[in-house]
């Protein structure tokens, strides 16, 4: 084990340094800040110095904490010596040495080039953190002012969707869904009279209606047919074609029904059938046996309202997968269990024709209970006076439809198409023309199929008319 270089008391080796030099100036003067190289040339001066002294080897002992504190110990990297250098003081300036020590210490401190450029670098670091900092406040409103952007741009773009898309309560024929918006792109109409048992062509006691822009939107429609029957039905026909539509324009133009559409709707709808129904009353035309029924669908763009008093008949054609029927109206037939009710409360009675042996022959009619009149084939029309008193009435029946992309197109007719055309037959042969986008090619095809199953089936004709409308 190697043996330790022993050391010298710092008190003798002090005295013995004053003793080689000018006594006299040692003692006069104080040393105050003893500056101590650590180079290896003074070392050895004092490895040599101390070889002249006689030492005890049993007194040598390694610095304790307790002389450390004794002395002042300055660690500087650069300008003192380090921890194994030893400093000389006497212990009457150890004191002052001390306090110089540390003053010197601090000066050095706040001197060293280092700490200059620490304070420098942490200058900047502030001034680059405060411009960090106002660079992501910045960044923040910028990205605050993006996202209002793009929120108001989201809100125009809904806006703009919404005015494609019209969400309506759930209606007869539909549920409750949301679809783009359609309305009617075109529409075509065909009305031809019927044949007497003669081979005499009789009077058309068909009218129809058919308005584009109805109201003020352009996508606006009205459609309407009615069938007149009796004596003067061709007469109640026409006299309810020219008023009622009037009637329904001007109410729908001054009532303010978008808080409540459907409920205004429905009530001028009800309203006008009724007050038509009154004029007609009035008119001078004899409706003693003589009405007709009607049906009318109003087109708002996607939103169709169908009324309807009789057989005339209004569907849609849709296809999805498959081509299905929608029904807008229901024949209002007397032998329909709440229609024959309501005439047997009243004081009629519903049956059909019989043969001598009492066989019901054709549709169910209204009559008289005690008398064999008026024989109505229906239960609700206008005019019809005497059917009237027994339970015939002139109340619409309502249905809301709102189109969605799978209906394709709309067939209103009156019961001269629907009495041997059924349902599926006519939406399979107006298919075909929708494809072709022929409305008018469609209309003269069911007008020519219907008239030859008449041909085929009775000895009389009666009136054709049908409304064509194909969606878009």
């Amino acid at each position: 084990m190697k043996q330790k270089t022993p050391l010298i008391s710092p008190n003798k080796l002090y005295a013995s340094l004053l003793k080689k030099k000018n006594e006299s100036e040692l003692q006069q003067k104080i040393v105050k800040s003893p500056n101590i190289q650590g180079s290896s040339s003074f070392i050895n001066q004092q490895k040599n110095n101390e070889g002249q002294i006689k030492i005890d080897q049993n007194k040598l002992r390694q610095t304790s904490g307790k002389d450390l504190k004794d002395i002042s110990t300055v660690l500087l990297k650069k300008s003192h010596v380090r921890q194994n250098s030893k400093i000389i003081e006497t212990k009457e300036n150890s004191q002052n040495l001390t306090q110089s020590a540390l003053q010197l210490l601090q000066k050095i401190k706040a001197d060293r080039p280092d700490n200059k450029i620490g304070q420098i670098q942490t200058s900047k670091e502030i001034l680059q953190y405060h411009q960090q900092l106002i660079q992501k406040q910045y960044q923040k409103l910028l990205d605050l002012s993006k996202q209002t952007e793009h929120l108001q741009l989201q809100q125009q773009q809904q806006q703009q969707q919404k005015q494609k898309l019209f969400k309506g309560p759930r209606s007869i024929s539909n549920p409750d869904i949301s679809t783009l918006q359609l309305c009617i792109s075109k529409a075509h109409a065909k009305s031809i009279p019927g044949m007497l048992y003669t081979g005499q062509t009789k009077i058309n006691q068909d009218s129809y209606k058919l308005i584009q822009k109805f109201g003020t939107k352009e996508n606006d429609w009205y459609l309407q047919v009615s069938d007149g029957h009796g004596t003067n039905g061709h007469q109640v026909a026409q006299f309810v074609q020219e008023i009622l539509p009037a009637y329904i324009e001007q109410e729908v133009l001054q009532s303010p029904y978008y808080y409540d559409r459907d409920k205004t709707i429905t009530n001028i709808l009800k309203q006008n059938f009724q007050k038509t129904n009154e004029d007609l009353l009035n008119s001078g035309i004899d409706v003693t046996y003589s009405g007709a029924t009607t049906v009318v669908v109003i087109a708002f763009e996607n939103i169709l309202y169908c009324a309807n008093i009789g057989d005339s008949r209004a569907i849609i054609g849709r296809y999805d997968t498959k081509l299905s029927v929608v029904e807008l109206s229901k024949d209002h037939k007397p032998d329909c269990f709440l229609e024959q009710a309501r005439i047997i409360q009243r004081g009629g009675r519903v049956q059909a024709y019989s043969d001598e042996e009492g066989n019901p022959i054709g549709p169910a009619r209204v009559w008289k209970l005690d008398e064999d009149v008026p024989g109505l084939a229906m239960s609700r029309s206008f005019g019809d006076y005497v059917a009237s008193q027994v339970g015939v009435i002139c109340d619409p029946e309502i249905i809301k439809h709102q189109l969605s992309p799978t209906d394709k197109f709309l067939v209103v007719a009156s019961d001269g198409i629907w009495e041997f055309l059924s349902n599926e037959w006519v939406i399979e042969t107006v298919y075909e023309f929708y494809k072709k986008g022929d409305a008018i090619g469609a209309c003269n095809k069911l007008v020519l199929a219907a008239k030859e199953a008449w041909k085929r089936e009775d000895e009389v004709i009666d009136d054709i008319t049908v409304i064509l409308a194909f969606f878009k």
